[in-house]
């Protein structure tokens, strides 16, 4: 016969009845034993205070308005802006052409294995066999006398 789990016997000292008893809540809605419910309590816990931790308070971070961009940075990233659209623009004018004859090859590669494909499909015994005279006999010597 099982035991209710609120009769379950609680061993560890110093907890209020309060504290056991959302503890037993919280392993009935887990459905682990109250062992494992325990052990992964205290490891999170653990865990969570023994982490670094972050400063209550972050420092502020400068305003836009206190750190000024430069015309000097802006004139720099303006020319990076253009660098990158002009190799983009260069890398599009070498693909094209590449596109181009590898598509020409695959449609190439694939009239040949077709042809090759019909080739190999016709038995040979259907294949009309070549007359081929047979090679002449040369003369002996004696034979010319």
């Amino acid at each position: 016969m099982a035991k209710d789990k609120r009769t379950i016997p609680w061993s560890i000292k110093g907890v209020s009845p309060e504290a056991r008893e959302a503890a037993r809540d919280a392993v009935e809605a887990s459905g682990k034993t109250m062992g494992e419910w325990l052990s992964e309590a205290i490891q999170a816990t653990a865990l969570a205070e023994t982490a670094p931790r972050m400063p209550e308070t972050l420092p502020a971070a400068p305003l836009p308005a206190e750190r000024p961009i430069e015309a000097a940075q802006i004139a720099e990233w303006q020319a990076l802006v253009e660098r990158i659209e002009a190799a983009e623009r260069r890398n599009a004018l070498m693909v094209a052409p590449l596109h181009e004859v590898l598509t020409t090859i695959a449609r190439r590669l694939e009239s040949l294995e077709s042809r090759i494909d019909k080739q190999t499909a016709v038995p040979a015994e259907e294949t009309p066999e070549e007359d081929t005279p047979e090679p002449l006999e040369e003369d002996s010597p004696e034979d010319r006398q």
